[in-house]
């Protein structure tokens, strides 16, 4: 199997790529981005890998060892990917390229939160699987905004999410399409996961095919569980008010309110 995880930003998908690389049988690399690049020249894929690594790379300071980690893997990766040049790069060409980076993976992938706005291409791609998590609107606002005024303030895409009004209207978005596409995709409330992991990871475990003893059970105790409801001290009230104004429906839709 060949997973793709998104969803918003502040939304899980990290702790959730975590719980799936504490299991034996999964690998998924961390926001490489190369599943934007399926259908491309091979001189386009690379752009966009090198885009993500350079852009990430100017725009935060990045320890040695992972600055090194990421220039060594993405040096692999288009080296063996090459092999496919003549080529579009499709579905077949990473996984292929994956599996012989990760040959004792049982399943292989990328964490890439803006996956869930390509959902509409990602579910059409024969040998794909999409997973995404959505998590309440209020809380994703109020934890984005923290982090554009402290470690992401040096982004060069904070401007897309620097207001309370953007990260709800993108939030939307990415909640209207998870939704038309819902039922070629598996889906995780945030919440769900981090007030009743065990329960969400056995669902996550058959839906991928995989015994669910795998996840690693310190992980799941470590699981914080007063990152809900957070907004209520974090956004200020009119934030709050622009939340509710743009996300309002779709949150009661989902049933947050």
């Amino acid at each position: 199997m060949v997973l793709v995880i998104g969803g918003h930003i502040r939304s899980g998908t990290t702790l959730l790529r975590n719980l799936c690389n504490s299991h034996p049988e999964i690998e998924i690399t961390n926001e490489f981005n190369y599943f934007s690049g399926l259908g491309k020249s091979y001189t386009e894929h690379r752009r966009i890998l090198l885009k993500r690594l350079w852009g990430e790379t100017k725009s935060r300071g990045i320890k040695l060892p992972s600055l090194f980690g990421d220039y060594a893997f993405v040096t692999r990766y288009l080296f063996k990917i090459r092999g496919f040049r003549q080529n579009t790069i499709d579905a077949i060409a990473i996984e292929s390229t994956l599996r012989s980076i990760f040959p004792k993976a049982h399943i292989i992938g990328d964490k890439t939160p803006r996956y869930v706005f390509l959902l509409d291409k990602l579910v059409a791609e024969r040998g794909l699987s999409n997973l995404v998590i959505f998590r309440d609107c209020r809380d994703v606002a109020s934890s984005v905004l923290v982090r554009i005024r402290s470690k992401w303030r040096k982004k060069h895409w904070k401007y897309n999410v620097d207001t309370a009004e953007k990260i709800a209207g993108r939030w939307v978005r990415g909640i209207e399409i998870m939704e038309r596409n819902k039922d070629k995709i598996h889906i995780i409330r945030y919440e769900d996961l981090v007030l009743e992991p065990k329960r969400e990871l056995i669902k996550l475990a058959k839906w991928l095919g995989v015994d669910p003893a795998g996840f690693s059970d310190s992980m799941v105790s470590n699981i914080r569980k007063r990152c809900i409801g957070k907004y209520k001290t974090a956004l200020t009230k009119e934030e709050l008010r622009t939340v509710m104004a743009i996300a309002g429906p779709m949150m009661e839709k989902l049933g947050y309110i």
